[in-house]
């Protein structure tokens, strides 16, 4: 897989960065969790489909809370989920639709 890094940054009130998760490398049971989330998305209400994506970034970064999940900007999570998204479309083999 790519060694580009996929990073979230964690914001104070000041807007200063207070924490920044990073990973460089992505494991297959996320790719799949990945997928299955995205197929699930599409049928579920808006803010059931933010508490499911905060729950899988948290499994990209074992370390963040909740708290510190409510503290990322929405701009650098779409970040995030559209590295992602690269990533699975370029695996040998995946099907757009699947993504």
């Amino acid at each position: 897989m790519s060694s580009a890094k996929i990073e979230l940054n964690i914001y104070a009130d000041d807007d200063s960065v207070i924490a920044t998760f990073t990973t460089s490398r992505i494991r297959w049971g996320v790719v799949e969790d990945f997928i299955g989330l995205q197929e699930k998305l599409e049928g579920m209400s808006a803010s059931d489909s933010a508490r499911a994506m905060g729950q899988f970034l948290k499994l990209i970064f074992p370390d963040l809370t909740d708290d510190l999940l409510r503290r990322a900007d929405v701009n650098d999570i779409k970040l995030c989920f559209m590295q992602l998204v690269s990533v699975v479309k370029n695996i040998e083999g995946a099907e757009e639709k699947n993504v």
